[in-house]
């Protein structure tokens, strides 16, 4: 074997590998244009839209930062791989390309469920937990935007008045 193909092999066995090892994106957000009254009436959905989906929300919602980082749900399950837990990181910020009538707000939401899985082969102690990163969970994520929506409704009071 001549000296240049083999360093082309080696360069394309290198290369491979390096692509390997850089991982999809894991980030999958929930995104989308909601309106409200007010600022503090989307905060207050958001944290209540979190906490239904059984999130502890806690020290980790900060409305001066418009941002909710909640805590840790496990789900455990008895085979390597297979328990993971899962957390929400949660945002807003005021939109700048929605037009809405006078009375209401827009705001651009953005929610993703973080996921880790559990790798140890004792996965049914937490003690015992080996976390590693695993793509976002996008169905979680975007129940609680809908639910976020369902609280907010249209924006226009009861009735749709």
């Amino acid at each position: 074997m001549k000296i240049p193909s083999l360093v082309s092999v080696l360069l394309l066995l290198l290369v491979s590998g390096l692509a390997s090892c850089i991982s999809v994106n894991r980030e999958i957000p929930a995104e989308r244009t909601v309106v409200a009254k007010t600022e503090f009436e989307l905060w207050q959905a958001l944290r209540i839209a979190v906490d239904l989906s059984d999130y502890p929300v806690g020290g980790g919602a900060d409305s001066a930062k418009r941002e909710i980082l909640s805590g840790w749900k496990l789900d455990l399950a008895p085979y390597r791989g297979k328990g993971f837990r899962t957390r929400v990181i949660a945002s807003y910020q005021p939109s700048e390309d929605a037009t809405t009538q006078e009375p209401l707000e827009a705001f651009d939401v953005t929610i993703r469920v973080e996921k880790d899985t559990n790798e140890s082969y004792r996965s049914l102690d937490p003690a015992y937990a080996k976390w590693e990163g695993a793509p976002d969970d996008l169905v979680a994520a975007k129940t609680i935007m809908q639910r976020l929506e369902s609280l907010l409704g249209s924006g226009e009071g009861p009735a749709g008045r």
